[in-house]
């Protein structure tokens, strides 16, 4: 009821949102949020002096005999909706959990949802690369869209759901700062379903960072609809994703030397770049359709730990027949225009000296078929086994520098374009075996036929052993695959106003191992890697793309360990990496994440806070700059960056279906050196206070 009546009020938060109106998003918000933020303030007093004692008594009140169980809040929505992704290329539906829960809510910001260590640009909408090798790394059918990964809504991670009432979700987070420095984002989600079988839903996510330094501002706006049908012997799982991407890009501090070494405000630091801007698109749609065949013996699933019967039993079908379509369509554009301050900051200009308009694009449209023979749960020896075949129609296009035509009267000016089309063709099986509680394996091959990928080989392997557990199982894991990849088409082909290269690379190839161990019991997930990799593509330098044509060898690992004693929860996060070679792989040797809170029942069974601290950390080393004009991070050697302590106190409060957090990051940014930079010339953020909400709603 809530939602319908202030219906209107939210069309208008999302037309002045996108229509760039200067006005606050939560202006128009307030009328939604009244209610909760009048109850919050209202009781302010009261809950800011019982959590001052809750902090300083807190481990006499609850002591020893309270568990995890009492001091967090159990997710409510366990009984009333049910999630999973499609996983192992769209034939496993695979159980995630519904983001509902208080703890790390207050870590919000994508780019460290995704990793503990980043090169970041600072502010939230801006590009940002992972540090951490063989963690969350993920590639984008689009080049220039790899830096924006953490903020993409994408078809292998929209996530569907059966829900046996109506569910909205929605989300508030802003920072309490000057109006120059403003950073909002509102979620919106809601999902019904129309029978048992067949559910559908969108979500929308806006996010607008004007940043702390000058023309920085950064607006995401990542839409989803999807919609499935499971009923029978038939399914069908369809996911639509658009993403936009504003940024406006200032090329860093002109001078970092003399931010440093002074004091003042953010604002007061002059930056290389004024008028530039870059802008990317990208539309995604899936559709996967599946229909089994063959005797039916159905045996009841009850590994389900949503506590919804599950609308796919294991069963004795002799098969499936899978087809999947799906298409994306990706632009880039980038502007900058020097015609009042002069062309100081890019050595080259191939088509105009003090304006420039480049442009990329791509599109792909690719049909998968798959055939599947089921494995049979009753007989604990038997596998599964998968052929597929895929087809790719797959367009780049990029403008070239101008050509000059003398024609009979004068000269005519024209731009042209370069572009190129390939039919890749590729075929691959698998087998694997799930059924029982022993181990688990699972082969895979693929190889590529013809087109721009032909030639290109990827085999994997993983076997993994489960070991009973006194609540839960745990479970030890060897992985290993093997891969010859063409580059990426734009490092081979590209030109632009400030930039062309034409590049003949040799296949990547790459040896990984991967060893895990995981006990939820102990709170405890421990990951291990080792790598040969011959081929690697990097950004020199030079900022030009290069090839190392020699073997790299890259070796590493990440725990990660819950520790909880009584209210007190510590949270550790600690990687390790290591690469032969330092010149073309920048990676810090050791990044560390801590989160160490109290959480308690401030009114048990409704109201429950969490109060402490995050700090990230990672070693310093010769890290990365950017190139506005391509979007690429690139080596660098002017200065060595990191080691650098970056500290958030944070409370959070979880009332029924409503979270809440208040946060302060930074908190000693002027107090200590500054050299708060995690990419060359790019400054992170100084001492910022945010507050967030998020609401969930099941009727």
């Amino acid at each position: 009821m809530i939602i319908l009546a202030d219906l209107h009020l939210l069309i208008a938060l999302l037309i002045r949102f996108i229509t760039r109106d200067k006005t606050s998003v939560i202006y128009h918000f307030i009328p939604v949020i009244r209610f909760p933020i009048i109850v919050i303030f209202r009781r302010m007093k009261r809950i800011t002096v019982l959590f001052v004692l809750s902090v300083l008594m807190g481990g006499l009140i609850w002591g020893q005999e309270k568990t995890q169980a009492d001091t967090i809040a159990v997710d409510t929505t366990a009984a009333i909706v049910r999630t999973w992704i499609l996983a192992e290329d769209n034939t496993l539906l695979k159980d995630i959990s519904l983001d509902t829960m208080q703890t790390g809510f207050q870590v919000y910001n994508p780019a460290y949802q995704n990793s503990i260590s980043n090169s970041y640009l600072g502010n939230i909408g801006t590009p940002v690369r992972n540090n951490l090798l063989y963690w969350n790394q993920k590639a984008a059918e689009y080049l220039f869209l790899e830096p924006f990964i953490p903020y993409m809504y994408r078809h292998d991670n929209t996530v569907f759901y059966n829900v046996r009432k109506p569910f909205t979700l929605l989300g508030y987070n802003t920072a309490i700062t000057s109006r120059l420095k403003r950073e909002e984002s509102f979620q919106a989600l809601h999902t019904q379903n129309v029978s048992p079988f067949f559910n559908f839903g969108a979500e929308i996510r806006l996010r607008n960072s004007e940043g702390q330094y000058l023309n920085q501002r950064a607006r995401t706006v990542n839409f989803r609809g999807w919609m499935s049908y499971i009923k029978g012997d038939y399914s069908i799982h369809a996911s639509y994703n658009n993403n936009l991407f504003d940024t406006r890009e200032n090329g860093g501090l002109e001078n970092d030397s003399l931010f440093r070494h002074t004091s003042g405000d953010e604002r007061t630091y002059t930056t290389n770049l004024n008028n530039a801007r870059s802008q990317l698109k990208n539309n995604d749609l899936q559709i996967t359709q599946r229909y089994r065949f063959g005797k039916e013996s159905t045996v009841t699933d009850t590994s389900s730990l949503t506590g919804i019967r599950r609308l796919r039993e294991r069963t004795t079908k002799t098969g499936s027949l899978m087809h999947t379509i799906h298409y994306t369509r990706n632009r880039r554009l980038y502007e900058d225009d020097f015609s009042q301050t002069g062309p100081e900051f890019y050595h080259n200009f191939y088509n105009d000296s003090l304006i420039t308009r480049d442009s990329t694009f791509h599109r792909m449209l690719s049909n998968t078929i798959q055939l599947m023979l089921d494995e049979n749960p009753n007989r604990k020896t038997d596998f599964g086994a998968r052929m597929f075949l895929t087809h790719e129609l797959t367009k780049y296009m990029f403008s070239k520098p101008v050509d000059t035509v003398i024609s009979a009267n004068n000269d005519t000016i024209i731009e042209d374009l370069v572009e190129r089309q390939y039919n890749d063709i590729s075929v691959g099986a698998s087998l694997v075996h799930t059924v029982g509680k022993g181990w688990n394996w699972i082969f895979k091959g693929k190889t590529w036929l013809t087109g721009y990928r032909a030639g290109d080989l990827f085999l994997s392997g993983e076997i993994t052993k489960f070991i009973p557990g006194r609540k839960q199982p745990s479970f030890v894991s060897v992985a290993a695959r093997f891969s010859l990849a063409e580059p990426d088409y734009y490092y081979q082909h590209f030109a632009s106003n400030h930039f062309i290269w034409e590049n003949d690379f040799s296949k990547i190839k790459e040896l990984l191992a991967t060893l895990n161990y995981n006990n939820p019991n102990l709170g405890l997930d421990v990951r291990a890697f080792y790598s040969v990799l011959t081929d690697y593509i990097y950004v020199g330098t030079d900022t030009m793309p290069a090839q190392f044509n020699k073997g790299l060898l890259l070796i590493g690992g990440i725990a990660r360990e819950h520790l909880v004693l009584g209210p007190f929860h510590s949270i550790h996060t600690l990687a390790y990496q290591f690469a032969s070679n330092r010149f073309i792989v920048r990676i810090p040797d050791i990044a560390y994440y801590t989160s160490n809170f109290l959480a308690f029942p401030l009114v048990r069974d409704v109201l429950t806070l969490e109060t402490g601290f995050d700090f990230y950390y990672n070693t310093s080393f010769s890290a990365y700059g950017f190139v506005p004009a391509t979007g690429f991070f690139y080596n660098q050697d002017v200065r060595k960056l990191g080691s650098y302590p970056y500290l958030d106190l944070f409370l959070t409060a979880k009332l029924k279906r409503t979270r809440a957090f208040f946060k302060l990051e930074h908190p000693y940014a002027q107090m200590i050196e500054k050299n708060y930079f995690q990419v060359l010339n790019y400054p992170m953020s100084g001492m910022t206070m945010k507050f967030g909400l998020s609401w969930s709603f099941y009727d």
